[in-house]
């Protein structure tokens, strides 16, 4: 007897979705903590949601879960969604998102998802309208550091700008902060002909992001190879936009 499945591994002609897509929007197979009713949403969408929030929600927003998607990185759109959905039951850490109310906007397909601000305020901090490359743009105007490029590249048709920075740009930008914050590391401290900047030029990269943790009071997790993106955050409120460094820590 012939078969009445027309190819689930790919796209049917008739414009319906495939096995393949289906299993991907309900998050089979994925490594996102996904777990029937009792998900309460996986870290990085948790976090990934509060910073959207912080940053976007002055009093009233609506947003699809892709659209948060894409502001943020690396979370996928589904592990937006259910996380939010998760919201909507109940079965997300408490405390979690106590600044907003989360309903769904309508009956729409995708789901649209209504912010409303309850408590505190929003941080409309310019630099946190920023992705990377123009952070690292600015930055490198406002510190004259040398070692930065900025390009397009492509994948499957998509094109996006990546930045790519060197150790030594790192070394610039730091002795910048350094001087604008006035901080003084204790190894040149506690030498007298220690000159900052020479000490700052034999730092390691892993190094330079310890110093640049002290000389901001901030936490840089998982910067160990390079800064990332609320990290050069911290450093363009601080050298560009001139704000003191006990507003920005966190």
């Amino acid at each position: 007897m012939p078969s009445d499945r027309s190819g689930d591994g790919a796209a049917r002609a008739d414009g319906g979705t495939t096995t393949e897509k289906v299993l991907e929007d309900n998050g089979v197979g994925q490594d996102n903590d996904y777990a029937s009713k009792a998900y309460g949403g996986s870290e990085a969408a948790l976090d990934a949601i509060e910073r959207y929030v912080a940053e976007n929600v002055a009093d009233e927003r609506i947003a699809s879960s892709r659209s948060i998607s894409k502001a943020v990185d690396d979370v996928r759109t589904q592990e937006i969604g259910k996380t939010l959905g998760a919201h909507l039951r109940g079965d997300t850490p408490d405390g979690w998102l106590a600044d907003v109310e989360v309903s769904k906007w309508r009956d729409t397909a995708p789901t649209k998802w209504v912010f409303e601000r309850v408590a505190g305020e929003a941080d409309t901090r310019r630099s946190r309208q920023l992705q990377v490359p123009p952070l690292v743009r600015e930055i490198t105007a406002a510190t004259d550091a040398d070692g930065a490029r900025c390009e397009m590249v492509e994948r499957d048709g998509v094109r996006w700008e990546v930045a790519n920075t060197t150790v030594d740009w790192m070394r610039d930008v730091l002795a910048a902060v350094c001087e604008t914050v006035g901080h003084q590391p204790t190894a040149v401290q506690e030498d007298d002909e220690l000159d900052r900047r020479e000490w700052i030029d034999q730092l390691t990269q892993t190094a330079t992001t310890t110093v640049l943790e002290h000389a901001l009071d901030i936490e840089a997790p998982g910067a160990r190879d390079d800064w990332n993106k609320e990290t050069l955050r911290a450093i363009h409120d601080v050298v560009v936009a001139g704000r003191d460094p006990s507003e920005v820590r966190r």
